[in-house]
């Protein structure tokens, strides 16, 4: 039985349900659309292993991503899906593959969970990516949209932050275009070092990465009171 959701703000759409069951020996995170009923992430298994695989060996996916190096291995995807799919108390990540019509097409969620040192606040990291068949029909936002939504409501995050590298155009289109949201580059490497540990691949980074890196904070009071709590609707 999924688990509820909390009290919708007055007029929200509920867009998605959910089973988070993250603290067992046998984690369950399944979050599926209502929106578009094919559309479902969820935690990934040992049978995803060719279908991920394919996926991060698939320059077209990985090529602004450095997080993604060495991934093309069989061995290297058998350990990741171990890691996923494994939790923690606290949770340090939550990661999901997208899947449409339980086929699995992408991976995305929360890949890093941690407190912010200097006021303890919650951040979640988001992420995605989507098989290039699938872009441009509206899943890459539906899923952020509930990888979002899930981490600050459900997760109880703070703030989900995403970033990605300035050349990658697409990306930058749906976070300021179909969300709305505008990002400037990071500057500040001390002020941010939580996000150079995560998406630079555990190592240091040039002054010029970080001038070529965007990053988007999504508070969670912005959030609910925004059209995208509700999956879009007006």
């Amino acid at each position: 039985m999924a688990e509820e959701l909390n009290p919708p703000l007055p007029d929200q759409k509920i867009f998605y349900t959910h089973t988070t069951k993250l603290y067992t020996t046998e984690p369950i995170l399944q979050i599926q659309s209502l929106k578009r009923p094919e559309l479902q992430l969820r935690l990934p298994t040992p049978n995803d292993s060719n279908a991920l695989l394919r996926l991060f060996s698939d320059s077209r996916n990985v090529q602004y991503d450095k997080s993604c190096d060495g991934l093309d291995d069989p061995d290297a995807i058998k350990d990741l899906i171990a890691q996923w799919s494994s939790t923690s108390d606290p949770l340090e990540r939550a990661n999901v593959v997208i899947t449409i019509n339980e086929k699995v097409v992408g991976a995305g969620g929360l890949g890093w969970i941690g407190k912010r040192k200097s006021d303890g606040r919650m951040i979640g990291d988001a992420g995605l990516m989507l098989d290039p068949d699938f872009r441009r029909k509206g899943y890459a936002y539906d899923s952020l949209c509930m990888v979002i939504d899930h981490g600050l409501r459900v997760l109880k995050m703070d703030e989900v932050h995403i970033s990605c590298v300035d050349a990658n155009a697409a990306f930058k289109g749906l976070m300021n275009v179909k969300f709305g949201l505008q990002a400037a580059p990071i500057k500040d490497k001390f002020g941010n070092e939580w996000w150079v540990y995560l998406n630079l691949n555990h190592m240091p980074c040039t002054d010029f990465e970080y001038q070529n890196t965007r990053i988007w904070k999504i508070i969670k009071e912005d959030w609910l009171n925004s059209r995208h709590a509700r999956g879009g609707h007006e």
